[in-house]
């Protein structure tokens, strides 16, 4: 008994460090990428942007994505659904107008993502719980959020 729950134990710590190192290597790729934009900035408009300003804008950008994480999951749990499709992500940034205009354009050149595109919902329909597949969310490779950013 006391072997089965000291194995229970290693095994959360476990799961918690493995947890912790992801959360680590995100942020340290969310703080490079942020480093980066900043140098390019630099360059750009001729200024110099102080490192701790950088820190603190990658900062702000790891607790906006999970601010955006918690509520793309509410989304999808009140449309009684596990997976978040385009249709959360949409309602997400729908007080970014020209973001919400470029996912639409997105979603518009590539139709074939969206399933059940213009079919009628029949009783049967309606009674199964609401379910997205694969094919219909949208990846984060698609989705390009600046474009201007490609010409440099």
């Amino acid at each position: 008994m006391l072997l089965m729950a000291s194995s229970t134990i290693n095994t959360n710590i476990e799961e918690e460090y493995e947890d912790l190192a992801y959360k680590q290597r995100m942020k340290a790729s969310v703080y490079y990428t942020v480093l980066q934009l900043c140098k390019e900035a630099e360059v750009n408009m001729e200024i110099k942007i102080n490192k701790q300003v950088a820190a603190a804008i990658a900062e702000t950008t790891c607790k906006q994505f999970e601010h955006f994480a918690a509520d793309l999951e509410l989304f999808a749990k009140h449309g009684k659904r596990t997976t978040i499709n385009t249709d959360d992500v949409k309602l997400l940034v729908r007080k970014t107008p020209k973001l919400l205009e470029h996912l639409n354009s997105i979603q518009e050149e590539n139709p074939s993502k969206t399933v059940n595109k213009g079919k009628k919902k029949t009783a049967s329909d309606k009674s199964k719980k609401k379910s997205t597949t694969v094919d219909e969310v949208m990846t984060v490779e698609e989705v390009d959020l600046d474009p201007e950013m490609d010409n440099t």
